[in-house]
């Protein structure tokens, strides 16, 4: 008998110093981040794939991001400390985040890039609707642990569409468009063939974006490539930016002087939007129909799969009109 109730009393006394299931998730967001400061990317992603991914849960979101990043050899303090934010320009935003030390990249899709996609897509859709938003991880999370990963993923947009615009772009180490000579020579981010968007380029130049040739663009964004990959490439641009556009108009940025003048991002793009909106009324708007209203239909998309969905007319249609408008 009181061999019994001793081994009752032992029982009770493991279950109850067994850890509870948030106290397991608590300890391994704790170690991931342990880990993370010594940059030992796969130990930490071990940790936290551990547990399972918990979907719900604010802080082991943003540590599972930075463990997605992390293997692309990035910090988001790299960002707001190393000088880069520093440089943003409001009134010419691609051009500045061209320029970044990270918009290094020579190939599309290389592992750094996908690395880092990872991690903003696990950030804004952390919400699990269709449309990602600030408002739905506000609704989710409450306000400040979802501020909290908005402005972790708004640093990560930086940085990725740093490296997207300066390798479709062909930007130099200035940011300025169609300067590159490393691994390309285009003078437009696209070759464009929809005749909305051609005649925009040819009346308008934006910048080294001189004539629409139909041969014009990225190599990275062109045949041998497949349709169905350049038109996922051009959606990442367009989701990247209306991601960054969402989370700038809907969160109160910290005080900080490293932060530039991301403050003036929002305004000063949105006017840019709300003008090519007009912009492609009349004559720019004539075209077949697959390719009309581009800008109304694409803007504030913030899903990639939303974006595939729209034709190809239309997503071209609003890299000439827009991108290469403020991308010079």
């Amino acid at each position: 008998m009181l061999r019994n109730l001793l081994i009752l009393s032992i029982i009770i006394n493991l279950v109850s110093c067994a850890p509870t299931s948030e106290e397991e998730v608590a300890s391994a967001v704790s170690e991931a981040r342990y880990h993370l400061s010594s940059m030992e990317c796969s130990k930490a992603k071990s940790v936290l794939d551990d547990v399972g991914y918990q979907s719900d849960d604010a802080d082991y979101i943003s540590v599972y991001a930075s463990s997605q990043a992390c293997e692309a050899g990035f910090k988001v303090l790299d960002v707001l400390f190393g000088g880069n934010l520093e440089n943003i320009d409001s009134n010419s935003l691609i051009g500045s985040l061209a320029s970044f030390t990270t918009s290094n990249e020579t190939q599309a899709d290389s592992a750094n890039y996908i690395a880092i996609q990872n991690a903003i897509t696990t950030l804004i859709e952390s919400s699990g609707g269709t449309q990602p938003s600030t408002t739905e991880r506000n609704s989710k999370f409450g306000i400040a642990k979802s501020g909290d990963l908005s402005l972790q993923a708004l640093y990560l947009i930086f940085v990725q569409m740093g490296k997207f615009f300066a390798l479709y772009g062909n930007a130099d180490a200035s940011g300025v468009k169609g300067q590159g000579d490393t691994f390309d020579t285009n003078d437009c981010i696209y070759s464009y063939t929809t005749s909305d968007a051609v005649q925009w380029i040819d009346d308008n130049s934006p910048g080294s974006c001189s004539a629409a040739t139909g041969s014009e663009g990225s190599d990275f964004l062109k045949t041998p490539v497949s349709a169905t990959e350049i038109k996922t490439r051009l959606c990442e641009g367009i989701i990247l930016y209306n991601n960054m556009i969402d989370i700038l108009s809907n969160i109160t940025l910290p005080s900080s002087d490293e932060l530039g003048d991301v403050g003036n991002i929002a305004t000063a793009l949105n006017t840019l939007m709300t003008t090519a909106e007009g912009a492609e009324s009349g004559i720019y708007n004539d075209g077949p129909a697959d390719s009309l209203n581009a800008i109304s239909t694409l803007r504030g998309v913030t899903a990639q799969a939303t974006c595939e969905a729209v034709t190809i007319e239309r997503i071209e249609k609003f890299y000439a009109i827009f991108f290469e408008t403020i991308f010079q």
